[in-house]
């Protein structure tokens, strides 16, 4: 019972003259012993694509597009080494000075990878870490910009000279190394911070996150202040001496700069998240200090711990 070679029985599927076959059934039962060098099979085809495979290889190898070319030329352009500006004889922190900002707890220094964005189009952020590689770089050196308020901030200190002083508001910028500058595209990126939300908190602490952006907004502002409560209103517009121990605390959401030792991994290495939350003790010993000398509850302020503390590092001593 058979018709044109063809069993009458047997079923017939109407998809099975579209199927196309790539391999030859020498290809098929040899698996690997058939190569284009046997002349055997799709040996053309094979030839071809290899060509194809070396020349396209060649081509990514000279433009510098493969993919270790990419993360050698990263690591180059993030690494590259920075001179810290040396501080004159008063030893003071001067804005436009390339600086590195130590966290006093874990002796980290923040550092950006530029790389590392944030995938929503609408954001232009990419990731802010505290990382042990304390020697000077583009990935974790800053400059000072002075923050300019609007004419109806009537409270808001501002001075005319290039010292940083305590309870000055500024933006702390990336150095334009470590992302190309205008070369590569972007314009400056600064040290940003959000209130939490649905949209915007640290991954680990759920603190409020931390990102060097690139929005010129009241978002990067800081307002540099000291450790202890009771002296920051004496310490107001006493300039701020390289190392001293400082408080960033971020003009928007009221949160200091915090490095709390949540561990992250990165291309970098293991380094440790930087976000913003203000850590203070629960106890109440530093308020009935207070208290005991005259000054009520209300106006007692508990200091700031370990984490939120930072020093503004600069280069060695050099004279002006």
């Amino acid at each position: 019972h058979r018709r044109g070679g063809v069993s009458q029985g047997a079923p017939r599927n109407p998809r099975a003259r579209f199927t196309m076959q790539y391999y030859t059934k020498q290809e098929l039962q040899g698996a690997g012993r058939y190569t284009g060098k046997c002349r055997i099979g799709n040996w053309n085809e094979n030839d071809t694509m290899d060509e194809v495979r070396l020349k396209d290889y060649i081509a990514k190898k000279e433009t510098g597009s493969l993919r270790m070319d990419k993360f050698q030329k990263r690591m180059n352009t993030a690494l590259q080494k920075v001179e810290l500006t040396k501080a004159v004889a008063d030893e003071y922190v001067r804005f436009g000075d390339v600086v590195q900002l130590e966290n006093l707890r874990t002796g980290a220094v923040v550092s950006v990878d530029v790389e590392n964005k944030d995938p929503r189009a609408a954001e232009n952020a990419c990731a802010v870490s505290a990382s042990f590689i304390a020697d000077a770089c583009a990935r974790n050196t800053f400059t000072l910009e002075k923050y300019t308020p609007p004419s109806t901030a009537v409270l808001t200190m501002t001075y005319d000279d290039d010292l940083l002083h305590y309870g000055q508001k500024v933006k702390i910028v990336v150095n334009p190394l470590a992302h190309g500058g205008d070369e590569g595209g972007g314009g400056p990126l600064r040290l940003t911070s959000f209130a939490v939300g649905q949209t915007h908190f640290a991954k680990f602490s759920r603190h409020c996150e931390v990102v060097a952006g690139g929005a010129d907004s009241y978002a990067c502002v800081f307002e540099v202040l000291t450790p202890d409560p009771a002296k920051r209103l004496v310490s107001e517009g006493v300039p701020v001496m390289a190392g001293a121990p400082v408080v960033l605390r971020h003009a928007q959401t009221n949160q200091c700069l915090s490095v709390e030792g949540h561990a992250l991994v990165n291309d970098f290495g293991k380094e440790i998240e930087v976000c913003g939350h203000t850590s203070v003790s629960a106890g109440a010993s530093f308020v009935m200090e207070g208290m005991a000398t005259g000054k009520p509850a209300s106006m007692t302020a508990k200091a700031p711990q370990d984490s939120n503390l930072f020093a503004i590092l600069g280069g060695a001593t050099g004279e002006e």
